[in-house]
């Protein structure tokens, strides 16, 4: 399991995270915006080609969509 985190830039103090299993196609990609509840996405492991730079994108999309803000400027950690 792969899990991307974004912090700061349009989430300010908030701390977003983003996970998916990249060795399995048709893996959801789950969010967890707060605490340790995920939530699966309109995506799958698919839709971020396998690589880690996909999951990042789509991490980035989705921290965009949920604060309606610029999430370029957000910092990224992959664990």
């Amino acid at each position: 399991m792969t899990t991307i985190t974004l912090t700061g830039g349009c989430l300010g103090d908030e701390t977003m995270r983003v996970r998916c299993d990249l060795r399995e196609a048709s893996s959801p990609v789950e969010v967890c915006y707060h605490g340790d509840e995920w939530d699966a996405t309109q995506y799958q492991c698919a839709d971020a080609r396998h690589l880690v730079i996909g999951l990042t994108a789509i991490a980035r999309d989705l921290a965009a969509e949920a604060m309606n803000g610029d999430a370029r400027t957000c910092e990224v950690t992959v664990a």
